[in-house]
């Protein structure tokens, strides 16, 4: 490598440490012949003799007059990157008064500093947000979940519209409650012969998408004027899509999602933004039972608001009362709902040392993620897990990382970072 890395210097030898204890002893107490007579065994610390031994020990020779000492020191740590006479000014000034050579290159020693052996010039970065407050089950009830739904597919897209129309087929709908939000108790209820309402079609599927690695949250739709009357909402679900790489609303009462005229599932703020411009239906994709275009229409209108289980954007104000008597609760008011959807195909970095050399390890803003892959922009992918190791190679390094789920790889993210030549 062009650059040595020190894995950590607190765990030095204790006869090193001694060492430099009576280096700084001799050097604060001005004792020029101690440190002289010290140098030899000063080389041996090999992290600090260059920039603090040396320069130290030079200005002791020339304080006692051994100025061809003071100048081979000097020669030698320059060469080797010494290049902070500033923090010995008072010291050296006295020292080389006398010699004008060790004044020259006491003053050669300002322009020494060597170039900066790594760059990073640009990396990935996690946008700041609201927490993602998944609608999940506790661990062991997401394995009790898995065991009573359908596999996934490989396809995360496929994964959850299957899963939509499986929870909408479970049962008929009814205007009932459950009291705990748990869809494996739903599902042995419904076993037994109960049925529920869209709250519960909900809670089925959002716990079921997140038990098979698919980040879901539950949505409180609301029709305009939600304030008073009756059946002004509704309950569904978003989930982020590792395949289409956003946020897609799932029906599970309907076993329904909306889509936009090119046929993409559109997620809680475009079909929010949709109803504000007036729109009376979108694009929609209903498996089983088919939909008219009037029932279309009425599913539709209640996307005049909506509340996440991560929280609302209401830029141009919030009414927190539903239907006269209860409040319409949210964890997060937000004014800029992009807060509420991140980019879950982002990664964060951090700087770190692996066995002695300069590294990277990747944080993922998927809370499904099960690893990285780094590649060059012509190269085969690399697995990562611990951390990656940066090539040292001089010149410019493009690099691409990719989050890993159980559905694949998600969108790349750019590192670019500069090894300049004689680092």
């Amino acid at each position: 490598m062009p650059f040595t890395i020190v894995t950590d210097r607190r765990r030095a030898p204790d006869e090193l440490k001694l060492l430099r204890t009576m280096g700084d002893d001799l050097s604060t107490a001005k004792d020029w012949q101690g440190l002289h007579a010290l140098r030899q065994e000063l080389r041996a610390d090999h992290v600090f003799w260059a920039e603090r031994w040396g320069p130290v020990c030079a200005i002791a020779a020339g304080h006692i007059g051994d100025y061809q000492t003071a100048r081979e020191l000097l020669r030698e740590v320059i060469e080797a990157g010494f290049h902070q006479p500033d923090q010995l000014i008072e010291e050296s000034e006295a020292a080389f008064d006398g010699d004008a050579e060790l004044a020259r290159l006491w003053a050669c020693a300002a322009d020494n500093r060597p170039a900066a052996p790594v760059i990073l010039v640009d990396w990935p970065t996690i946008t700041p947000g609201a927490p993602l407050s998944l609608f999940r089950l506790p661990p062991d009830g997401e394995d009790l979940l898995r065991g009573m739904i359908p596999e996934p597919s490989p396809s995360a897209w496929e994964t959850a519209r299957r899963l939509a129309v499986w929870v909408s087929s479970r049962w008929r709908h009814a205007n009932v409650h459950m009291e705990v939000d748990d869809a494996v108790i739903c599902l042995e209820r419904v076993a037994a012969g109960a049925r529920f309402a869209c709250v519960e079609y909900t809670l089925v599927l959002s716990q079921a998408l997140n038990a098979l690695g698919i980040p879901a949250r539950k949505i409180s739709l609301a029709q305009d004027g939600y304030h008073a009357g009756v059946g002004r909402g509704h309950v569904v679900s978003e989930a982020w899509i590792d395949d289409l790489k956003r946020w897609v609303v799932l029906d599970g009462q309907n076993g329904l999602y909306w889509t936009d005229d090119d046929g993409t599932p559109l997620g809680l703020p475009e079909l929010m933004e949709l109803h504000r411009d007036g729109a009376a239906v979108t694009g929609y994709v209903k498996e089983g039972e088919p939909f008219t275009e009037e029932k279309a229409r009425f599913w539709f209108s209640y996307f005049a608001h909506g509340v996440s289980t991560a929280g609302i954007g209401a830029a141009g104000g919030y009414v927190p009362i539903f239907q006269r008597n209860y409040v319409y609760a949210t964890p997060r008011l937000e004014k800029d709902s992009g807060r509420l959807y991140p980019d879950l195909a982002e990664i964060a970095i951090g700087v770190h040392e692996i066995g002695g050399q300069l590294a990277i390890r990747f944080s993922a803003a998927h809370p499904f993620a099960t690893g990285f892959e780094v590649s060059g922009f012509d190269g085969a992918g690399e697995p990562v897990e611990d951390g990656w190791v940066m090539d040292s190679t001089p010149g410019e390094h493009l690099v691409e990382v990719r989050t890993r789920t159980p559905y694949g790889l998600l969108a790349p993210q750019t590192l670019h970072y500069r090894v300049p030549s004689g680092g």
